[in-house]
């Protein structure tokens, strides 16, 4: 084999992109001792795995017999009588009320008036808001200070 032809083979291994039988080839040709100069650390590649190949495990192969543990049944069993009485115990009776009276108002002055309360309710949250926000551009005043914006 060439040189050449060795050299596009090592080029394909290092890609990943080799066959097997190319891979084969290359370590039938590390195997000689006739290796030139510049391919001598591939030829430690192939011989490890050549000798890794032949090695034998020496571990026994098999498992110690699994404990059985009806623990995780037990605790699921447990969890789910646990749930079904929480449901039975603490079910909500709100639905008897009827449908009509949550949240409306029959007389249109009485809901204006509490739509108007609501509303002020929820200037009232903005404002305090809006106050806070002084904060923040102080922040970003102290920041640009040291922060150069392009």
């Amino acid at each position: 084999m060439e040189l050449k032809e060795i050299k596009i083979l090592l080029e394909k291994y290092e890609t990943g992109e080799s066959s097997l039988a190319e891979e084969k080839m290359l370590r039938k040709y590390f195997r000689n001792h006739q290796v030139p100069e510049e391919l001598k650390a591939y030829q430690g590649i192939f011989a490890f795995s050549e000798v890794e190949k032949e090695k034998k495990s020496t571990v026994n192969g098999t498992l110690p017999e699994p404990v059985k543990s009806y623990k995780h049944l037990w605790t699921g069993i447990a969890a789910s009588i646990i749930l079904l009485v929480g449901i039975f115990l603490f079910q909500d009776d709100s639905s008897e009320m009827q449908d009509s009276e949550l949240g409306t108002i029959q007389n249109e002055e009485e809901a204006l008036q509490k739509s108007m309360e609501a509303l002020k309710m929820v200037s009232k949250l903005m404002n305090e808001s809006k106050q806070d926000l002084i904060y923040l551009k102080e922040f970003n005043k102290t920041k640009d200070k040291f922060l150069k914006t392009e």
